[in-house]
């Protein structure tokens, strides 16, 4: 067994502004009525049970757009109205000034709080979504969305993760409408007040988080099934709640969650909490999901999947998302944690676990190949930024607290996780996990209290060598060298940033596990046999090879895995753009790569080829090469797939994939067959997107036709992914002048929800013609989007957009723009994206004779 207590050597990060502790709440009934539809008001009931711990005169909650009518405080001693009511909307509280002190002899007092609140339209807090029905009619659903701090203005509470309570909801409403909520009805009766309504009272959830409260309101239908072992003594219900006439589409997510109950039940040791689950497709929705324990929430895509009409890429979307946030029934809401500066460990093992599942019921997929290249190396990208931050990051003010929803809590988490995992045995690490869930279940904990469950199973004191991945902004890069007797691999280990680590950046020595379990900044290793390092790119760092052991591995990659493949390229790129290595090396590199099999390894490499056109958008000579050179590159691989019948899961992805960057690479074949494609009025689902892109992206094929064909999609989907892939086909707009200012109307005529604004503002921020007119447009309308936007929305908006906007005018425009304005909600995110913008322009600016060089040697 192995001692975990460890001596903290970073900043502590749990201090932050909390409620008072005098009291704490332990139960909440909550009653909503006279709910007006047309105005978008409600009136509540919230009565809360309290014990007391100190001596108090008063009682303060969280409130947001909330009105107080009459409060009442009722304890042993009677019972009477408090002596007076004072909001703080600013800091989101109401102060309850008591008639007399209370004090914990009275071990209990229970508030009743009479009051009014708004139902939102910003997809927050008890908010609107509509649809339109089969004949047109605009139908309403209203629903939740309440993390992180956003329960406060359904109710008002002590809206704090380590402030868990159990919970009573009731609901009374329309008698034609449904309602749904965390657990199962307890009751249904007409309304004694007015009896064209209906009461819904549903049975009292375990002690649980405020942001995982939720209920729904509106017309819906299902589609169900049991899964198949017994959980107290019964087969679990499960079900998948959607819009009228749309529960056929939720069939496979349906299975998604069966499979993924048992298989967490199983790999956990304790069975899944609740006596139901329920999963609810929102018309409006911000996020993919929303793990509310026992009615999961998901905007449509990440839910509903049509079998004959879907792309096969929603298929896995829809496959992920579900495990995901059915791992959260127990990281994050049998077992939460104590503050946001540990939304990691929710987040990240919802992330590890959830392609656990996907791979458990799917492993044909090869899922973890995807995380490799998708989540992995999106991680390390952001990671490798000056204004990245640590997996565990301080959160003092709630306001705070959304921003920490990026790539580093989700995919480097869960990145850091993976390597662990791997370093110690999957199966031990999960018994690890086990014994922490049992220890905290309906509790909450620190990021510590999880390793050291691990480290208790693997007899490694995993809480400190896993310290400064948590805990420190950045990772590692392992510079790879012979000996001058060529004997020895001399291995040293440097924090990775794109713009150059110094001395002060450079402070931490990482664990490499995979690596000897090295802990030094140098190691030295013996040469003969040698590769490379990061066998399957399990750990969470780059390499960069001098360049007699590059030049070996690029004549053995025969030998490397795919994961190792996509590891090696992202590598590449990486120390070409950060000017460790010549960008012509990583020419020569994927080069070589045109008869990969692998649809993550081409993804890595479309990915990465796409970063360097973006680098170099401005230099027209450099631009031309590259398009000439990716028409090369794909080429071959297209035409041998697009002729194929019969392809697998991964062999759709990938001819569509390839199929769309041959197009958009001028590849005349690939316009042709778009075409052909087009006007057979047969287009298969997995290839919508990529003959889309390619006929609006090429002029002789962008018409009235198709571009009336596309934008129609966007206005009246015809299938439940159809907006978001003409969306991004909109965006790959050749003629400007004759298009353009159609699509840039969509933005607030109506016609695409706010959630799916990030599937437009990329691609015409990517888009060469497009990219400057897009920037100009954001800042003349810039108080729209700031105004009548979401914040969740538009720092998704502005974080994916910008760093695509790579000049020096364009890097030294944003600065102007943004150096007066209020940026809060989206500072950081605005941070990492000037980060970003100044690295790309440098590596354009000291890459190009190199690749001039490179071009003219091998006949571009």
């Amino acid at each position: 067994m192995c001692s975990a207590i460890t001596k903290r050597r970073f900043e502590d990060t749990s201090l932050h502004e909390h409620l008072s502790r005098d009291v704490k709440p332990v139960h909440y009934n909550i009653y909503c009525h006279n709910i007006d539809y047309e105005k978008n008001l409600f009136d509540g009931t919230a009565t809360i049970d309290f014990e007391i711990f100190n001596k108090t005169k008063s009682i303060t909650l969280n409130q947001k757009f909330l009105s107080f009518n009459k409060v009442v405080l009722k304890s042993s001693k009677g019972e009477g109205e408090v002596k007076e009511i004072i909001k703080d909307d600013a800091n989101e509280t109401v102060e309850l000034k008591l008639s007399s002190e209370i004090d914990p002899a009275l071990k209990s007092v229970q508030l009743i709080v009479n009051y009014s609140g708004i139902i939102r339209t910003d997809m927050a807090g008890f908010y609107t979504s509509n649809y339109k029905n089969e004949q047109g009619e605009t139908k309403y659903i209203l629903t939740t969305q309440f993390e992180s701090t956003d329960a406060r203005s359904a109710f008002p509470c002590f809206d704090e993760p380590n402030c868990k309570a159990s919970f009573t909801i009731s609901m009374e409403v329309p008698g034609d409408l449904q309602v749904l909520s965390n657990m199962p009805l307890e009751k249904e009766i007409v309304s004694a007040t007015n009896q064209k309504n209906k009461l819904f009272t549903f049975r009292q959830t375990p002690k649980m988080s405020t942001y995982l409260v939720a209920w729904a309101i509106g017309q819906f239908e299902y589609v169900e099934c049991t899964t198949t072992r017994d959980y107290n003594g019964s087969k679990l219900p499960i079900r998948v709640y959607t819009i009228p006439g749309q529960s056929h589409t939720g069939k496979y997510a349906l299975e998604t969650a069966q499979s993924a109950v048992d298989y967490l039940s199983s790999i956990f040791d304790i069975d899944y909490p609740l006596p139901k689950l329920d999963l609810l497709a929102v018309p409006q929705f911000g996020a993919n999901a929303m793990e509310n324990w026992g009615l999961v929430m998901f905007r449509s895509t990440a839910l509903l999947y049509h079998p004959e009409k879907s792309s096969a890429l929603y298929k896995q979307k829809v496959s992920y998302v579900v495990s995901h946030e059915i791992a959260h029934s127990w990281f994050g809401n049998y077992c939460t944690m104590n503050w946001w500066s540990d939304l990691w460990l929710n987040e990240s093992f919802a992330t590890y676990v959830g392609w656990l599942c996907v791979d458990n019921m799917h492993p044909e997929w090869d899922v973890f190949t995807d995380f490799i290249s998708g989540s992995m190396q999106t991680a390390l990208d952001l990671d490798s930024l000056k204004n990245s931050h640590p997996i565990e990051v301080q959160v003092y003010h709630s306001n705070e607290i959304d921003e920490i929803f990026d790539a580093i809590s989700y995919l480097k988490g869960g990145s850091v996780v993976r390597m662990v995992a791997e370093s110690i045995g999957v199966e031990l690490f999960l018994k690890g996990v086990s014994n922490y869930l049992k220890k905290y279940s309906f509790g909450n904990a620190k990021s510590d209290d999880l390793w050291d469950s691990v480290s208790e199973v693997s007899g490694k004191n995993i809480t400190e060598l896993v310290e400064p991945w948590i805990r420190a902004i950045g990772y590692p890069a392992l510079k790879v060298v012979k000996s001058e007797d060529r004997k020895t691999i001399i291995i040293t280990q440097q924090r990775f940033l794109v713009e150059g680590a110094t001395k002060e950046d450079d402070t931490i020595t990482w664990w490499i596990p995979n690596v000897d379990n090295m802990l030094t900044k140098e190691k030295v290793i013996e040469a003969e046999k040698f590769l490379k390092l990061n066998k399957d790119t399990s750990g969470f760092y780059r390499v960069f090879y001098d360049d007699e052991l590059f030049e070996n591995i690029v004549q053995n990659l025969d030998k490397l895995s795919d994961n190792d493949k996509i590891g090696l390229i992202a590598d590449t790129s990486a120390g070409a753009r950060a000017g460790i290595i010549k960008t012509s090396q990583f020419l020569k590199l994927v080069s070589k790569m045109k008869s990969e099999t692998h649809v993550s390894v081409w993804n890595e490499i479309i990915e990465r080829l796409n970063i360097l056109k973006n680098a170099f958008f401005s230099d027209k000579e450099i631009s031309e090469k590259l398009i000439f050179f990716s028409r090369d590159l794909y080429k071959n691989k297209f035409e041998e797939l697009i002729k194929s019948a019969n392809l697998d899961f991964n062999g759709q992805r990938l001819a569509s994939a390839l199929f769309e960057q041959a197009g958009i690479s001028q590849f005349n074949v690939a316009v042709t067959k778009a075409l052909s494609i087009y006007q057979s009025k047969d287009i298969k689902p997995h290839l919508r997107q990529a003959v889309y892109r390619i006929l609006l992206a090429n002029a002789d094929t962008c018409n009235d036709d198709v571009f009336d064909s596309v934008l129609a999609e966007v206005r009246e989907p015809s299938t439940i992914d159809g907006r978001e892939v003409a969306l991004r086909s909109l965006g790959s707009i050749n003629k400007v002048d004759e298009y353009l200012p159609s699509i840039l109307s969509l933005f607030f005529d109506g016609s695409v929800p706010e959630m799916d604004y990030q599937f437009l503002t990329i691609p015409l921020a990517s888009n060469f013609k497009t990219k400057v007119i897009f920037w100009n447009y954001f800042k003349d309308n810039y108080p729209k989007f700031r105004n009548n936007v979401s914040m969740w929305t538009l720092d998704r908006v502005v974080k994916g957009f910008l760093p695509k906007l790579v000049s020096k005018d364009l890097v030294q425009d944003v600065e102007l723009f943004f150096k007066d304005k209020d940026n809060s909600g989206y500072e950081k995110g605005l941070k990492q994206s000037l980060d970003s913008m100044h690295n790309d322009v440098r590596w354009s600016e000291t890459a190009r004779d190199d690749l001039l060089a490179w071009f003219k040697s091998n006949g571009y």
